[in-house]
C-alpha cells in the first residue's frame, strides 16, 4: 500500500489554502492548511510533513520564521514558498534557507503539480 504524502499549506488568502487543498487532496495528497503564524508554528511543531507550503506575509509573523522554525527542529520536509509579492531580499532569503522552490502567486495548477512530485522524487 502506498504511503500517504503529507502536506501543510499555510497562506493568509482562504481561497489559496482551499484550491491548494482540493488539487492537492484531487492527486491523493493528505493536505492541512493553515492562515495564520501561530496556528502553524503550533502545526509544524507537532507535526512532520513532505511538503510546506509557506506563504511569506502572515497574520501574526512571517513565513521566513516558520522556515527558521522547520529547519531549527530538524524537520526533513521540502520547503515551497508562495508569494504574492516577489523580491530580492526574500528570494535571496529562500536560498540561504535552502529551500526547494519559489513560486509567485497566482499559482498555476500544472506547475504546482509539476513541482509537487519533482519535489518527492528527490526526498
Amino acid at each position: 500500500m502506498k504511503e500517504v504524502v503529507e502536506i501543510l499549506v499555510v497562506d493568509d488568502e482562504q481561497a489559496i489554502c482551499e484550491t491548494l487543498t482540493w488539487l492537492l487532496e484531487k492527486e491523493g495528497f493528505s493536505v492541512t492548511s493553515v492562515m495564520d503564524f501561530e496556528t502553524a508554528a503550533d502545526t509544524i511543531k507537532k507535526g512532520d510533513f513532505a511538503i510546506y507550503f509557506i506563504d511569506l506575509i502572515l497574520p501574526g509573523g512571517n513565513g521566513i520564521n516558520l522556515i527558521k522554525l522547520i529547519k531549527g527542529l530538524h524537520k526533513k520536509g521540502v520547503i515551497i514558498i508562495i508569494t504574492g509579492y516577489p523580491n530580492i531580499p526574500t528570494l535571496v532569503d529562500s536560498i540561504r534557507f535552502d529551500t526547494y522552490d519559489y513560486i509567485k502567486k497566482p499559482i498555476n495548477k500544472e506547475n504546482l503539480l509539476k513541482i509537487v512530485n519533482q519535489a518527492l522524487s528527490q526526498t
